[in-house]
């Protein structure tokens, strides 16, 4: 009896099972969906900083913080790899061949495995002429490289030398990576599970996002790799001080000379601009408007002055 009433709560039980896994639905689905997504496998720096402050804790080193055990969990796993330093420079050079010297440094950028981003190039007076550029080579030579750019000139005007340190960005990314390729994994795993249509579109959107912060990922790493393995040196060149005007004291005789040639050929062209208005359009309109005013007020001074005549005379003839 009582092994019929066992086997009966049994049967029960298994149908009971099987019509709850039956009767999944969508909603269902997007519960495990976002769960999916919701629960990312932690990273790899989490893990290492829970597992100091464990020991921290076995062993008794209450002193320490959690923000000091996390920073002393985080650097054996910065010390793994290289460090990333974007390095950048600018020089500005006096040189007494501007053409020569950008040939110069194009071949070296060439030479040493890099490239020419851009380059100019200026007249700066009627004998020389100046110019800038910018060149892109691999890191490991970037020191080499400064020292053969002030070697080509006559002298060093200014030199700017920066690094940036990208080594924390570089890992914080590699931890997002390998949660976001772990969770687009199990949400991939999810399609043979979809039950309607529906669901694996629904699957598949979720899929597509991930992958995207995926690429945006993987895009901002490969531009830091590539950032810190070329440095970038922007140079600007300038005609060296045998081509610049003489300067004494303060006063440039070249440069005075030629203001007052400026001056000269500034006035010059005022006295032409006013003689082209004075024949082309000031005598014009005065000729239209002053001949007839002079023709009227030749007749009135004309009128006038016979009048003037034949009163003087009408008294003499009275007399």
């Amino acid at each position: 009896m009582i092994h019929k009433k066992v086997f009966t709560l049994g049967s029960i039980f298994c149908l009971m099972l099987l019509a709850a896994c039956t009767g999944a639905s969508r909603e269902d689905t997007q519960v495990i969906l976002r769960a999916a997504s919701a629960e990312p496998a932690l990273p790899a720096q989490s893990i290492d900083a829970d597992m100091a402050v464990t020991d921290a804790a076995f062993y008794g080193e209450e002193s320490m913080t959690t923000g000091e055990v996390a920073q002393v969990a985080n650097q054996p796993a910065i010390n793994q790899i290289d460090r990333l330093i974007i390095r950048t420079a600018s020089l500005s050079l006096y040189v007494a061949d501007t053409e020569k010297t950008l040939a110069d440094i194009t071949h070296l950028a060439e030479q040493s495995g890099g490239w020419v981003v851009s380059g100019n190039i200026y007249q700066y007076n009627d004998d020389a002429k100046s110019g800038d550029i910018t060149i892109r080579i691999p890191a490991a030579g970037f020191n080499s490289a400064l020292e053969a750019l002030k070697g080509m000139a006559v002298e060093v005007q200014r030199e700017n030398v920066s690094g940036q340190d990208v080594t924390e960005e570089y890992v914080d990314l590699e931890a997002r990576l390998a949660n976001l390729e772990a969770t687009a994994e199990r949400v991939r795993s999810f399609l043979d599970d979809a039950i309607t249509v529906e669901d694996a579109l629904h699957i598949n959107q979720e899929l597509s996002r991930l992958e995207g912060d995926i690429e945006v990922i993987k895009g901002r790493m490969q531009y830091l790799s590539q950032s810190a393995a070329f440095s970038t040196i922007s140079i600007t060149l300038t005609p060296d001080i045998a081509t610049r005007p003489v300067q004494v004291g303060g006063w440039r005789p070249q440069g005075t000379a030629k203001e007052a040639i400026g001056a000269l050929i500034s006035t010059l062209q005022s006295l032409a601009t006013f003689a082209i208005w004075l024949v082309i359009y000031i005598l014009p309109v005065a000729l239209l408007i002053g001949v007839p005013m002079w023709l009227v007020g030749r007749f009135i001074w004309r009128r006038w002055r016979r009048q003037t005549i034949s009163q003087a005379e009408s008294p003499a003839a009275a007399d």
